[in-house]
């Protein structure tokens, strides 16, 4: 006779073992699209947003996709978001004029949409990547193009967000020249092995002095957070803010990423030329 103290002893590694399988919606498994999104008419300037996670998922995508679009409305330009990487293609590409990565992270291309996205970057496309798109769940191929090196890490514990000072280095640019020379900010800080490429134009560097940063997150004067470079005729710019919800509300974080999108797009500035 199977007793209901017997049936417990049964069901509760079950029970636990269905809990230790529970997907973390952080770290979703890396999927690959086919199919290609349809996409809605479009007036150019047009944007897209790709906000796909083959890596690590931040809950600020939900906030960021928006924020993002409504830059884009605001200019009078088109824009699509989509989380579907088959976008990647010659023909839907080829109506776009910026690519923004918001907080997409992984390896989300299959080789034909790795192609399609290096041919149009090759054809002088503008490329703004946010804050994930510098982490260490990218392709070779993509870390060359963003210009710097191989992520080490954040700050992780009580010290994973803290407020530091960031100096402008160029407040020329679209995307900086309405920030004061010291902006204090709020963020989780990357760090990478080397500092950007010796093509990069850094824009704005984390003052190290002005936080807690562990020695093996430290890169000195070079802690590059904010530049841009060329691929080609291809403009390319990164800005590694934007981990938390609260910077897609922020007015002078929001005002940067729209000088980013005009730079990207040739709307305003210069070089790639």
């Amino acid at each position: 006779m199977i007793t209901i103290a017997k049936l417990a002893v049964v069901a509760l590694p079950l029970m636990l073992g269905a809990a230790q399988a529970a997907p973390d919606p952080r770290r979703p498994a890396p999927t690959f699209d086919r199919v290609p999104p349809e996409l809605p008419a479009l007036t150019r300037p047009a944007v897209l947003i790709v906000s796909k996670t083959n890596g690590y998922r931040h809950d600020s995508i939900a906030e960021a996709v928006p924020a993002i679009e409504a830059l884009v409305k605001a200019r009078g330009w088109s824009s699509f978001a989509t989380e579907n990487a088959a976008v990647f293609n010659r023909r839907d590409l080829a109506g776009f004029d910026v690519i923004v990565f918001a907080n997409a992270s992984g390896d989300i291309y299959t080789p034909d949409q790795r192609d399609a996205f290096q041919a149009w970057i090759a054809g002088g496309g503008g490329f703004v990547g946010l804050h994930s798109a510098g982490d260490g769940s990218h392709p070779d191929w993509f870390v060359k193009l963003r210009g710097n090196g191989r992520f080490t890490g954040h700050p992780g514990g009580a010290h994973q967000f803290q407020a530091a000072d960031l100096t402008i280095a160029d407040r020329s640019h679209p995307a900086t020249r309405h920030l004061p020379a010291r902006w204090r900010w709020t963020d989780e800080y990357y760090s990478w092995d080397v500092a950007p490429a010796a093509d990069a134009h850094i824009l704005a560097s984390l003052d190290e002095r002005t936080l807690h940063l562990d020695p093996k997150y430290r890169m000195g004067a070079d802690h590059a957070l904010i530049w841009w470079r060329c691929e080609g005729r291809a403009r390319i710019f990164y800005s590694a803010l934007g981990h938390k919800a609260e910077a897609w509300r922020d007015p002078a974080h929001l005002r940067m990423l729209d000088g980013a999108i005009g730079w990207a797009a040739r709307a305003e500035g210069t070089g790639c030329d």
